[in-house]
């Protein structure tokens, strides 16, 4: 296993893309919702197809959304999972 921190200001990259057999997946770190709030995308990029013309496909979601959970003690808000937080990615 290998550890990447990309949680410092100083850190790599906000982009961490890992290639894997049958797919390639984006880690995009530090998107901010318009309201100010903080969250992670993450991506799977099926093969379509691979090297050897195999074509790979994703079961369930292909994208991830990461965002701080509801906290009912204190004044901090979430982002409304209806909200659209479509990213851009490479």
């Amino acid at each position: 296993m290998r550890i990447v921190d990309h949680t410092t200001p100083d850190g790599p990259d906000k982009i961490l893309h890992i290639r894997s057999i049958g797919c390639d997946v984006n880690i995009i770190i530090g998107t901010h919702h318009p309201d100010g709030t903080p969250f992670t995308t993450i991506e799977v990029l099926p093969h379509e197809p691979d090297d050897d013309g195999v074509r790979w496909e994703h079961i369930g979601s292909a994208n991830v959304v990461v965002t701080p959970a509801a906290d009912r003690s204190n004044s901090g808000a979430a982002i409304d999972p209806a909200l659209d937080l479509h990213t851009e990615s490479c």
